[in-house]
């Protein structure tokens, strides 16, 4: 797996990016991970969209705080990251990745991948125009932005787990009917699965959930 270190300048530092070679030809991948950062995991899945996408990258968002990946059991620091976090500025970094991916040889299209806290970021970002799809792995916090469903245009997979306690039934009934008129969207709720399901050193993992959260991407991708 032949995954390099990149960085570009943003508000107050230099925004790491992790970037596998890509093989594929489809459109670029951009992806805001969970409160966990980059974790092993998420660069192998990353490696895999590769033969599919044009480009894949992974932002820090947490590299002001130390950034890097931290384990899926370790929860208590994890969440501590989210005590004094800049939301806002979280948002301008993910503007800066999509810039700095549509800047690349080749790219013409930016794909979206949210996970966890990472959902409402990409549901902001296509809601501005900012990119030609989205997908989110049990995305948290996004009924607060279903304000916002009328104005995304583009394509939109969302896959949830139906036991998960941080994305409950009133979340997903409110993010269903906000996106219930739109012309290409998948709201997809895996029957018994919880939060995490795509974190495959996790406890939550779920492989049937995780294959169907990544072909959503390649399916977007290509």
């Amino acid at each position: 797996m032949a995954v390099t270190a990149q960085t570009i300048p943003v508000e107050a530092g230099e925004l790491p990016l992790t970037v596998p070679r890509a093989e594929g030809r489809g459109a670029a991948i951009v992806i805001v991970p969970s409160v966990f950062g980059v974790a092993r995991d998420l660069e192998q899945q990353m490696d895999e969209l590769a033969s599919d996408a044009g480009l894949v990258i992974a932002m820090d968002p947490f590299f002001r705080e130390g950034g890097g990946p931290m384990p899926y059991d370790d929860l208590a620091p994890a969440m501590a990251r989210l005590a004094s976090f800049d939301l806002r500025r979280c948002y301008r970094d993910l503007c800066a990745a999509i810039e700095w991916a549509r800047a690349q040889d080749g790219v013409s299209r930016v794909i979206a991948l949210g996970i966890c806290f990472g959902g409402g970021y990409v549901l902001r970002a296509a809601a501005d125009g900012l990119i030609d799809g989205f997908v989110t792995w049990h995305g948290s916090r996004m009924e607060s932005l279903v304000h916002r469903a009328a104005d995304v245009k583009c394509p939109v997979r969302m896959h949830f787990g139906s036991v998960d306690p941080i994305v409950p039934p009133a979340a997903l009934d409110a993010i269903r009917s906000a996106f219930a008129g739109h012309r290409d969207v998948q709201m997809i709720v895996h029957e018994g699965v919880n939060h995490g399901f795509s974190h495959r050193t996790g406890r939550a993992y779920d492989a049937s959930a995780e294959r169907a959260g990544m072909e959503s991407l390649r399916e977007l991708a290509r």
